[in-house]
């Protein structure tokens, strides 16, 4: 009598019960995972936006002291070390660039000359990890009096322009495919670089979706 007593008062759960719990994980899941994917690409973009405005501030700073602008460069050199070369820089290998460079440590920098070579300054820029940028120093007359900078997430699928003309616009070029794609072959640099806006409408290389650079709103 016992016994049966005992097994009347033991419960578990059903099969419709379980299947049930496993539906609304599965509906759970297919909300969250999506909404945590988009929440990261964002926050990889968002890390790019910051290093253009960065970077478009050391552009003024080192303008304010040559009358020129400068140029990322492509090796990592120290702040009192010759010209390293005209590049990209890149974090998203084991040599990149990711801190400042110092008088005494060789990081990231931005360079400038004046036009008569008589002065040259480096301002030390830092970069986080998986990071693509770039400034651009020239114009059509190549006397440095105009630069455009660039950077985009490796991680990330939009690359970010600031052009020195049009200094309080934003632009920005995406496609999927450049997701965990880095290197410079990933930087789309717009080809005619030269006086006034030459982003807006000009061809970026993105997707059939976004293949052009236009304003970000």
């Amino acid at each position: 009598m016992i016994q049966k007593m005992r097994m009347k008062n033991e419960k578990g759960f059903t099969l419709i019960e379980l299947m049930i719990v496993i539906a609304i994980i599965g509906i759970l899941a297919a909300i969250a995972v999506p909404q945590f994917i988009s929440y990261r690409m964002r926050s990889f973009n968002t890390a790019a936006k910051s290093v253009v405005h960065n970077l478009k501030a050391d552009e003024a700073n080192l303008n304010s002291e040559l009358g020129v602008y400068g140029h990322t460069e492509a090796a990592a050199a120290t702040l009192d070390a010759a010209d390293a070369g005209a590049g990209v820089a890149d974090t998203t290998g084991d040599a990149g660039l990711i801190t400042a460079a110092t008088a005494t440590v060789a990081g990231g920098r931005l360079s400038g000359t004046t036009n008569d070579g008589n002065r040259s300054l480096a301002i030390a820029i830092s970069l986080g990890r998986n990071m693509i940028a770039s400034a651009v120093d020239f114009n059509t007359a190549n006397d440095d009096s105009t630069h455009h900078v660039y950077a985009r997430h490796f991680k990330g699928d939009t690359c970010y322009a600031i052009d020195e003309e049009v200094e309080n616009v934003l632009y920005s070029v995406s496609d999927p495919g450049w997701v965990n794609n880095g290197g410079i072959g990933a930087l789309p640099i717009a080809v005619a670089i030269g006086d006034g806006d030459v982003h807006d409408g000009a061809a970026g290389g993105g997707s059939t979706i976004s293949p052009n650079w236009t304003v970000v709103r």
